[in-house]
């Protein structure tokens, strides 16, 4: 593996122009899914590596997610690798071509992306993300999820919903099937989420590799203040349950881990 490019960039280049249509075509905010991503030894290698939830993965759980946990890649990991491939000037500049958004900037700190695992039960609410990097102020444009779940059954849920919330209309459910990428500009407009809590019985869990990018300044029409995630219920009543249950439970399990820490 060390001598093959783990994103297959030229494939990428020679299909640019039909994907710059497609992600120009969509609105209110524009996104792509983007099948067989990674190099199919590459997507293989980084799922076999791909570290189980343990004291090391941070514990992102609150009133509108349940069960989500991140993590820094490892160094000397082929997923390390992959963040070096898709920060790399080259695969910027490829992104660019495709979107449109210029003078693209990586976070080589990875804030609040890297290795993203939902267990069974986890959910996150339909929302519109941060919009500034909280330490250097850059203004917050793209997405890019890799999932890396085989097999994964149709019942297990788990679908990356996008959401035009002037319309209340959900605009596309993306399984989060093996090897599949999406890519999606991130702005006031671009809600999406997966609100619906997996039902894996345990015999999965919702993994993905999670990449932002960055802009310093923005020519889109949302430059506004900076802001933090902003949740949207999408579900009705069932959604407005399911966030009541889930913060009374999220509080107890809060305080009794703080109660076992004195």
């Amino acid at each position: 593996m060390a001598d093959t490019e783990i994103i297959d960039l030229e494939r990428l280049k020679a299909h640019k122009a039909a994907l710059r249509a497609e992600f120009e075509a969509r609105t209110p905010f524009r996104w792509l899914v983007l099948e067989d991503f990674l190099n199919p030894l590459a997507a293989q290698a980084i799922y076999d590596e791909y570290p189980r939830v343990d004291q090391t993965w941070v514990d992102t759980n609150g009133l509108h997610q349940k069960n989500k946990w991140t993590k820094a890649a490892e160094p000397g990991s082929l997923a390390a690798a992959f963040y070096e491939e898709v920060n790399s000037p080259a695969f910027r500049a490829v992104l660019e071509e495709i979107t449109g958004i210029t003078n693209i900037l990586p976070d080589s700190d990875l804030f609040g992306a890297g290795y993203h695992q939902i267990l069974d039960g986890g959910f996150l609410d339909v929302h519109v993300d941060f919009n500034k990097h909280e330490g250097t102020g850059l203004d917050r444009r793209m997405n890019l999820i890799v999932y890396l779940n085989p097999n994964w059954g149709e019942n297990y849920g788990g679908e990356l919903e996008l959401w035009d919330m002037d319309r209340k209309v959900e605009l596309a459910s993306v399984a989060p099937t093996f090897n599949r990428c999406v890519l999606f500009e991130t702005n006031e407009v671009s809600y999406h989420g997966h609100p619906r809590p997996l039902k894996t019985g345990g015999k999965s869990t919702r993994k993905s590799l999670s990449v932002y990018y960055y802009t310093k300044g923005r020519d889109d029409g949302h430059d506004v203040p900076w802001h933090n995630t902003r949740h949207v219920n999408t579900d009705g009543l069932a959604g407005n349950v399911k966030v009541l249950g889930n913060g009374v439970a999220e509080t107890i399990r809060r305080l009794k881990t703080r109660g076992s820490l004195r």
